[in-house]
């Protein structure tokens, strides 16, 4: 049996949101070997495509209020950069399992963006069909339909794609999410031989979870959003072996700009509940004119109110 690679070479879980990242995460958790952390998207976020990294104290500005990178209870290294604080916040993950030889996080966005970080950091890369993604954003009012639901999905296959390419063979491993609900055992004793691990039966044990969910709900949504949605991701469903159901239309520019309307609709209106009615518009005007120091206060409540949502 291989060794597994040192712990300079993170292993990421990279997936389009929605896609049951977060259920294979605590399945590969029950490995003994094996911890990864929730989202890490802050890190790339402070990271522009050309890779110029955030400054430190920027960094910190934009995790203030960051609900992800406060239920992480990590802290950030004193006198270093954005390099420095990435180790640091790795380390912090590693020593949650001492001695587990393979540690990562999940990224859900920009992810090729994390190589300038750690060049050669490994990859788990998470797929399912994009139309029940985009269902699922829609029932998270994430989308006012699978046009708008199913277009970070497509993003997120392109990036893929050409982040793939340049990644060699050993460092890189796709699974469907419907192949892993139904052959869990196969699947896993394949990803355990990727991360050079003895199989874990107890991984199973968490693999119930995925058929929580199960595949196809798209086909019960309106013919033309699905013609819709279709055409918008064609290249990236059929590269990922999922079938188109019929003739793919593009949506005309009139139900294009009817569905763009729907969108933010939906979106807004979501997001008023959440905040209330009072608080929502005041946030606009505070966004639009208000004072720095306004619009940090404003955005402190956001967080208190979003974050107890969430929970």
């Amino acid at each position: 049996m291989a060794t597994a690679p040192p712990r300079s070479a993170p292993l990421f879980l990279v997936s389009a949101p929605g896609s049951g990242a977060d259920a294979l995460r605590h399945i590969l958790n029950q490995h003994p070997s094996v911890i990864i952390a929730p989202e890490f998207d802050f890190l790339v976020e402070a990271i522009t495509a050309e890779g110029r990294f955030m400054k430190r104290d920027a960094f910190i500005r934009s995790v203030e209020f960051n609900s992800r990178f406060k239920r992480l209870g990590l802290t950030i290294a004193q006198g270093v950069g954005l390099t420095g604080i990435a180790q640091y916040l790795i380390e912090q993950v590693a020593a949650a399992k001492p001695g587990a030889p393979v540690v990562g996080a999940t990224l859900q966005h920009d992810f090729d963006r994390i190589l300038w970080l750690w060049p050669d950091a490994r990859f788990i890369h998470l797929v399912r069909d994009g139309r029940d993604v985009a269902v699922a954003k829609v029932r998270a009012r994430q989308a006012g339909n699978l046009w708008h639901g199913i277009a970070d999905w497509a993003d997120s296959e392109a990036l893929w794609d050409r982040m793939s390419h340049k990644l060699p063979e050993d460092r890189q491993f796709t699974l469907k999410y419907e192949t892993l609900a139904a052959e869990p055992d196969y699947e896993l004793r394949r990803l355990c031989q990727f991360l050079h691990l003895p199989y874990a039966p107890e991984m199973l044990q968490q693999a119930g979870v995925l058929g929580s969910d199960p595949a196809g709900r798209w086909r019960k949504t309106d013919v033309r959003e699905i013609s819709a949605a279709e055409h918008r991701a064609a290249r990236w469903l059929l590269q990922n072996s999922y079938f188109l159901s019929g003739t793919v239309r593009p949506p005309s520019p009139l139900r294009r700009a009817a569905l763009g309307i729907q969108n933010k609709v939906a979106i807004a209106n979501s997001r008023r509940e959440q905040l209330g009615t009072g608080l929502w518009v005041k946030s606009g005007l505070i966004g639009k004119f208000g004072t720095r120091k306004a619009k940090a206060r404003m955005k402190r409540r956001q967080y208190d109110i979003l974050s107890r949502n969430d929970d």
